[in-house]
């Protein structure tokens, strides 16, 4: 079948980029952003924008890999220098390195946020929601299949971005100040929030989960010819990662117009839900509660999944019966709802997660644009213009990258 898709058959034909959304759009995101509108209103918008640009120009780099090369990042980079072995033994190290810090270091956020969530929207103790919750994502991880977990994404990245996006709406924002946020600048104080911003959106599990998901799923499809599968893979990563930057920026749009210049300090993503009751009333307050709880559930879920999959991949646990990589899913997952039933936030193991992510992050990135210029993509290799985006992305992964480590080692030693 070589015929061109509808939209709702391209909708259905959606793959990982459901996945990296809602793995993104957790309470990290949703307390970054709420900083963000707070103490510089509207002028941040642009990053969030140039964040979603740059995910998908390494996304689309990661589809032609997979379609054409037939290959996911990780086994394209040991093929360059395949008869190295401690090259390869490198790869493996520094994927799961990435993988297992991440997995653990981020999980409990992501709990905790679904946590307070549902804590606010019934009343329940803290110790009950995070039972719950971490119930779901546990049950989630365990009877998971890869279009089981495409579909619930979508429901998530659905339900979200209507509650984000509706509630930037209600709070009736200054259309022009937000038209003038899309322009680049950087505040006074603005270069943490800015990298923060970008940092959230753009992430190396992320990228290395695409990679092999999108492998998975369209290398070897055979119901459609490779160009409309590119053209499948290319919408997958451009609807998606755009929910993701609409939600985002309604988060920003909503807190800009409720908080901006009010001094509000940001120490979590309740703050985020109590800024639309003085204005919208206790029944936003719910509307907002059930946002925090879905962007907690969706990344609680995800990530670990995730995890779980890159792990199968890295060690031939590829057999259908094979329960490690479920296990290893399963293990972050117990590992932050304990932690969220006690309210107790990992410091020391995110901030090594975040300087082993900084460093990973530009490597990764790297990889992905040589892989993209292999002679095995054909007339599907990166045209001069895709290299240049691409250069580009890449600067910024190295400055982001550096200052994640900057600012980690920092907290860590100082």
């Amino acid at each position: 079948m070589n015929q061109r898709k509808t939209l709702i058959e391209k909708i259905k034909a959606a793959g990982p980029g459901a996945v990296i959304t809602s793995a993104f759009i957790g309470p990290g995101t949703i307390t970054t952003a709420t900083n963000a509108g707070v103490n510089f209103g509207y002028a941040l918008l642009w990053a969030v924008v140039f964040s979603g640009i740059a995910s998908i120009v390494i996304m689309n780099m990661v589809s032609r890999i997979a379609i054409f090369g037939k290959q996911n990042v990780i086994a394209s980079s040991i093929d360059m220098f395949s008869r190295h072995k401690s090259w390869k033994y490198f790869i493996y190290t520094l994927v799961t390195l990435v993988v297992i810090l991440t997995g653990f270091g981020f999980e409990s956020g992501n709990l905790i946020g679904a946590t307070t969530g549902l804590s606010d929207l019934t009343g329940m103790s803290t110790q009950m929601a995070a039972l719950i919750t971490g119930g779901i994502s546990l049950l989630f991880v365990i009877s998971s299949t890869p279009k089981l977990v495409e579909i619930i994404m979508q429901l998530f990245v659905a339900l979200m971005g209507i509650i984000f996006v509706a509630t930037a709406i209600i709070v009736k924002p200054d259309f022009g100040a937000v038209l003038s946020g899309l322009i680049p600048s950087i505040p006074d104080g603005g270069m943490v929030t800015t990298i923060a911003l970008i940092g959230t959106t753009i992430i190396a599990i992320n990228l290395v989960f695409h990679s092999v998901a999108s492998e998975e799923k369209w290398a070897h499809d055979q119901t459609s010819n490779e160009e409309i599968l590119l053209e499948d893979a290319y919408f997958d990563s451009g609807m998606n990662v755009s929910l993701g930057v609409l939600m985002t920026l309604g988060l920003i749009i909503t807190t800009s117009a409720t908080l901006f210049g009010t001094g509000t300090e940001v120490t979590s993503p309740i703050v985020f839900v109590e800024s639309l009751e003085p204005i919208l009333g206790t029944g936003a307050r719910m509307f907002g509660a059930t946002g925090l709880l879905l962007a907690g559930l969706s990344s609680s879920t995800a990530t670990p999944y995730m995890c779980g999959h890159i792990t199968r991949r890295i060690f031939n646990w590829t057999s259908p019966d094979d329960k490690r990589p479920k296990m290893v899913a399963a293990t972050i997952v117990l590992f932050g709802t304990a932690l969220a039933y006690f309210g107790t936030t990992p410091v020391p193991i995110i901030l090594f997660a975040q300087a082993v992510s900084g460093v990973s992050l530009p490597i990764i990135s790297v990889l992905f644009l040589l892989a993209a210029n292999r002679g095995t993509l054909g007339n599907h290799k990166n045209t001069t213009l895709q290299n240049i985006l691409g250069v580009i992305v890449l600067i910024v992964m190295f400055f982001l990258g550096g200052r994640t480590v900057l600012n980690a080692l920092s907290t860590l030693f100082f």
